[in-house]
């Protein structure tokens, strides 16, 4: 497609151009060259020049690790959200990893963070084993790099096919996009669920906490509004629903969409939203985080296939055996 800007640039460099004289004829040669003199260093006072002599711009690598860190780790370390009381991470990212790394069996523990203490700043990230204090550190890994690292120490390699990719777009869009607008920007859900998990947790202090807040909610509307021009509750809905019928129907008879014996990475994707959403529940079940508006949860609670798949993930990754029997 053409870009107009690029039409721009390109009158506004053929103007330069013909001022410059470079290209026009007769006019430069009668009139005197106008200079413009840009600012150069040497126009700073030179309190400022010194300041930034000894502090010159750069960029930094990622954050090592903290100092309190031990040199010896005799164990891989999954580094997520949690909150006391709950085994596996209230968040969908980190949910995500955690369950994939339990379903290929890879042994860690999980060291409660948040963002600040992630080498790229974002959770989840991994630290592999150190066998000893004469080996390096090993370097953190980051999301994006677990399924890799985890192929590594034995875990199946997978391939996802064509289908179960356009499936995982759904996940990606129509369910996060229900799960952001569900969880932040309604705001019953947003004071029962996400304050308590994200603000409270985070600082004791009111202001803090108000400006916490503020930012999570405007960062999820920004997120909404990359692909769309405003943000529709019915619309999203019915794209969530309309999800969760095509995966229900792609599922089938199958327990899990790798159609094998044990989860994938796109049953673990699907898992880290669906078992979330049932897992809080609606207020009237007393749990001391539940949805005041249960809306997804409901067109969630319509595809029994998708509850049944929830179950055998969760069965699946603590270690007991659901494949063969009926939910």
């Amino acid at each position: 497609m053409h870009d107009p800007s690029n039409q721009r640039v390109g009158n506004v460099q053929g103007r330069a151009m013909n001022v410059n004289g470079s290209h026009s004829q007769g006019q430069a040669r009668h009139q005197p060259e106008r200079v413009i003199k840009s600012p150069q260093w040497f126009s700073l006072p030179p309190a400022i020049r010194q300041l930034f002599s000894l502090f010159p711009l750069i960029t930094y690598d990622e954050n090592e690790l903290p100092q309190r860190v031990p040199n010896s780790r005799h164990h891989h370390t999954l580094h997520i959200f949690t909150i006391n009381g709950h085994e596996l991470s209230p968040n969908p990212a980190c949910l995500k990893w955690q369950a994939y790394l339990l379903a290929k069996r890879i042994p860690f523990t999980v060291v409660s963070a948040n963002n600040h203490a992630s080498p790229s700043g974002a959770l989840p990230f991994l630290l592999p084993a150190q066998k000893s204090k004469k080996e390096p550190q090993p370097q953190a890994i980051p999301s994006s790099k677990i399924q890799r690292w985890a192929e590594s120490q034995g875990a199946k390699e997978e391939t996802l096919p064509i289908q179960l990719e356009a499936y995982m777009a759904l996940i990606d869009q129509n369910v996060r996009n229900a799960w952001l607008y569900f969880l932040y920007l309604r705001k019953e859900n947003f004071e029962a669920v996400a304050r308590r998990l994200y603000v409270e947790t985070a600082s004791s202090n009111t202001m803090v906490q108000i400006s916490l807040a503020h930012q999570l909610r405007s960062a999820a509307q920004e997120q909404l509004l990359r692909t769309r021009t405003h943000i529709d509750e019915e619309e999203i809905y019915e794209a969530a629903d309309a999800a969760f019928k095509a995966l229900a129907t792609a599922l089938g008879d199958d327990s899990f969409f790798s159609k094998t014996e044990s989860p994938n990475i796109f049953d673990v994707t699907l898992f880290s939203y669906t078992h979330l959403l049932l897992s809080f529940g609606r207020s009237s079940q007393q749990n001391s985080l539940s949805w005041q508006d249960s809306t997804l949860l409901d067109l969630l609670s319509r595809h029994e296939k998708l509850l049944h798949h929830r179950k055998r993930v969760l069965h699946f990754c603590n270690g007991d055996d659901m494949t063969q029997s009926t939910p």
